[in-house]
């Protein structure tokens, strides 16, 4: 009981962590939609696409090596581990930076079709060198399970990124000048971290650790790839065949789209990730992931006509007026990573027998597909075809993980409840979509909201997906928790004399 207590308190640190994480995130969007403009800031979308997709290759993410293989070692053997995962990091990142200052400036005009492109590449592959030996270092705290301060140092670079973006953007110096304040202060944490792990650093490297975080590592890259492509491609499309300025607006709807990964789908991962590994050997396993399936849609499409119904006031607070068509494409950009999110119930049986190397395939094949749509659906329909392939993309990556993984390990997931709350969730946008064509002012939103909302519950009583039976017991737990502290509130009163 008190290890579940444990993992579920880990599971809210860095679900607060990653809520406050996008809080402070979103508080530069006010500052890059009025200093960039659309066109700026798909500019911006551009340069980060480039920055995910190198992050693969800087160091060859042995981050995730040096995770793996932590626990197979103790003492002066993990410390020798350690040092030989920031060595290699040191000569592939010098290796790296010094090949791009050599051909960058031939190759940055093919990447960055804007000026200042060379300056551009140099500061991106620098914030690349220097977000993977933060990762690095981080890691050791992640694994003593020490999550307050993996909180506390994200939150600390975030808190020193706004600041020196805002100082350099309202200086005039556009997206050159959000890349400085990612490099700067990126640069003052990787000092901090050096310095904090300076008394056990050795300049060594073992090969046979190296040779196994490697391979490892290495198995991730045509995933990561993948997922890259997958995630990010749709914007180098659009650009191309509808200009940067639609980029922009597709850009700002994505990231409100992706809201719903802090919000629920990371929270529900920490939480459940441990538990089913914990679970799927019991006798009633089947009914414990059911229960956990329908949660996850009951809560997860909530969480999605929330933000859909919202979508337009807080496009007003964060962004101007020429970004509140993103509107449309955020419910089709929420359902994308909500289905993505599935997966974590479908991969299980990759996971037990061992074959996560199924996953690069997987996502790979996902990652042509959303190609392929692309190329068909973003010239006719623009930022609307690419939201469209992205959910298309979505759709067929958990099909292949339901039929690949699910025979390794099977679970007989409940189907017609979930059919209903997908007809009930629908529904409830399709009403909401048609008043918002009226032309009312978007501040009656939250009211109609709240009204959906409610109706969404309702509905799904009567359909029978939340039982009767369930509400009348969570509502006599919150009566007995009530009840409770009163009687402990008046037994205090009384022992201390009445005062």
């Amino acid at each position: 009981m008190s290890e579940k207590k444990s993992f579920l308190k880990l599971g809210i640190i860095y679900a607060i962590g990653q809520i406050l994480s996008k809080i402070i995130a979103f508080l530069l969007l006010p500052i890059y939609t009025r200093e960039l403009g659309t066109i700026g800031f798909g500019q911006l979308s551009l340069v980060d696409t480039v920055f995910d997709f190198i992050s693969a290759f800087t160091t060859l993410s042995i981050y995730s090596g040096y995770i793996r293989f932590h626990k197979e070692y103790e003492g002066i053997n993990r410390i020798e581990l350690k040092n030989t995962a920031i060595n290699f990091s040191i000569i592939m990142s010098l290796f790296v930076f010094l090949l791009v200052l050599v051909i960058g400036k031939f190759t940055s005009p093919l990447i960055f079709h804007f000026k200042n492109s060379y300056g551009l590449l140099i500061l991106t592959i620098s914030r690349s060198i220097l977000f993977q030996f933060i990762t690095l270092f981080i890691c050791d705290y992640s694994l003593r399970y020490e999550a307050k301060k993996v909180v506390l140092i994200n939150l600390v670079k975030l808190i020193l990124e706004c600041s020196l973006i805002i100082y350099f953007v309202l200086d005039e110096d556009g997206v050159i000048g959000v890349y400085k304040g990612y490099v700067i202060s990126n640069f003052i944490i990787v000092v901090y971290l050096i310095v904090k792990n300076l008394g056990n650093y050795k300049f060594n490297i073992n090969k046979k650790m190296l040779k196994e975080m490697l391979t490892f590592s290495g198995g991730f890259l045509p995933s990561q790839m993948a997922a890259t492509i997958l995630n990010l491609s749709d914007r180098y499309f659009l650009s191309s065949a509808k200009g940067v300025s639609q980029t922009g607006i597709y850009s700002m709807g994505y990231k409100f789209g992706t809201l719903i990964n802090p919000l629920f789908v990371e929270p529900f991962k920490q939480i459940f990730t441990p538990y089913k590994f914990e679970i799927w050997k019991d006798s009633d396993a089947e009914k414990k992931f059911n229960r956990f399936f329908l949660m996850y849609h009951l809560i997860g499409c909530f969480v999605i006509l929330a933000i859909s119904f919202n979508s337009k006031i807080l496009l007003t607070l964060f962004a101007t007026a020429e970004y509140l068509k993103a509107y449309k494409i955020i419910p089709l950009i929420l359902f994308s990573y909500f289905l993505y999110g599935k997966s974590c119930f479908y991969c299980l049986g990759m996971q037990l027998r061992n074959k996560t190397y199924l996953d690069g395939p997987i996502m790979i094949s996902g990652g042509v597909l959303n190609i392929i749509l692309n190329l068909l659906l973003i010239p006719s329909w623009g930022m609307y075809g690419a939201a469209i392939a992205t959910l298309i993309s979505y759709v067929f990556i958990n099909f292949i993980y339901l039929k690949a993984s699910l025979p390794m390990y099977h679970i007989r997931y409940k189907k017609s409840p979930i059919v209903n709350i997908y007809l009930v969730s629908i529904a409830l946008y399709i009403v909401y979509y048609l008043i918002s064509l009226q032309g009312f002012s978007i501040w009656i939103d939250p009211l109609l909201s709240i009204f959906l909302l409610v109706s969404y519950f309702l509905l799904c009583v009567l359909i029978g997906v939340i039982k009767r039976t369930d509400l009348l017991t969570f509502y006599q737990s919150i009566l007995a928790k009530i009840f409770k502290k009163k009687t402990m509130n008046s037994m205090q009163r009384i022992s201390s004399g009445g005062k």
